[in-house]
């Protein structure tokens, strides 16, 4: 549809390069050709006058023009699809959809095998991609829900409540508190653990970077002065029973983390010797997506998994 000499369809083009700042990845998710993107990005610079995007480092950035236009362009987007939803049906066993996911490795581990599970018996063709989230130190409340729905288009962010976004509708998905794990030969941990002990003992941890936030429980140990031994740390919850079988090492995680490596594992879970606030996650998705049928439904089942 050609609006005052534009074809509107080309606005699609136009956001999925500022969301991946590259031709072929933005075709991969518009599901077009290479040589199609290119094409439209050509009909586009010759509309506006301005080469709209620039390559920086293998990058496409985009120009000062382009940037002044995303914001305007996502609201004819969101507009869009908040009619293209308006009294849509929903029948889970006959829709073919990919639903978009963002949540931690641990929410991941410990939820989505569940729900996948659920969603093959009551709706065989739905599809999902899951997402890593990775709170950054010094970001602006809200700003990683907002990114990731705004931007990266997810369906849904699962995250701790804490990062919520107060620009999105949400909903509580569950609450956890914390465990010790350690291997279940050590004989230091028999009898329990004493905050001496616990303190320590060397610790196997997940750390994911100096920008990004540090796990809950280190937060929480650095707010109340304690101090443990870093022994070893890993970029993923998955390889940290790996180093506490066979040898001295504990490790504190979410209590469903630690009771599912504790059936995979010889493992020992143990209360921890002091207390550790719970953690409570939440589900947000994008404010025109209420009247999305198909994602309210996926947002029950997904209720349903976690209880």
């Amino acid at each position: 549809m050609r609006f005052h000499g534009l074809d509107l369809n080309l606005l699609v083009v136009l956001d999925a390069l500022v969301v991946e700042q590259h031709v072929t990845r933005a075709a991969t998710r518009l599901h077009l050709t290479q040589s199609a993107v290119s094409a439209a990005l050509g009909r586009l610079r010759e509309h506006f006058a301005d080469p709209l995007f620039v390559l920086v480092g293998g990058r496409m950035l985009p120009t000062a023009l382009m940037q002044r236009l995303h914001p305007r362009i996502q609201g004819v987007l969101d507009g869009a699809r908040g009619i293209a939803f308006a009294n849509a049906g929903f029948e889970p066993r006959e829709t073919r959809r990919r639903f978009r996911i963002m949540a931690s490795d641990y929410v991941i581990a410990v939820l989505m095998p569940r729900f996948r599970r659920r969603l093959a018996d009551l709706a065989p063709q739905v599809d999902l991609q899951l997402l890593t989230l990775l709170p950054h130190r010094g970001a602006e409340p809200g700003s990683l829900v907002d990114e990731a729905l705004e931007h990266r288009h997810c369906d849904l962010v699962i995250l701790p409540h804490v990062h919520r976004s107060t620009r999105h509708p949400e909903q509580a998905v569950f609450e956890d508190g914390f465990s010790v794990i350690a291997c279940r030969e050590n004989p230091d941990v028999v009898r329990g653990l004493s905050l001496e002990r616990y303190l320590g003992s060397p610790h196997v941890v997940r750390e994911t970077g100096a920008s990004a936030l540090g796990s809950m429980e280190a937060e929480f140990l650095a707010s109340q002065g304690l101090e443990r031994r870093v022994a070893v740390a890993v970029e993923q919850f998955g390889l940290v029973p790996e180093f506490v079988v066979g040898g001295p090492c504990l490790a504190t995680l979410h209590s469903r983390l630690a009771t599912l490596y504790a059936s995979r594992f010889p493992l020992r879970l143990l209360e921890p010797p002091l207390v550790f606030p719970p953690t409570a996650q939440v589900m947000q998705w994008h404010a025109y997506q209420d009247g999305d049928p198909a994602l309210a439904w996926l947002r029950q089942v997904l209720l349903e998994a976690a209880a």
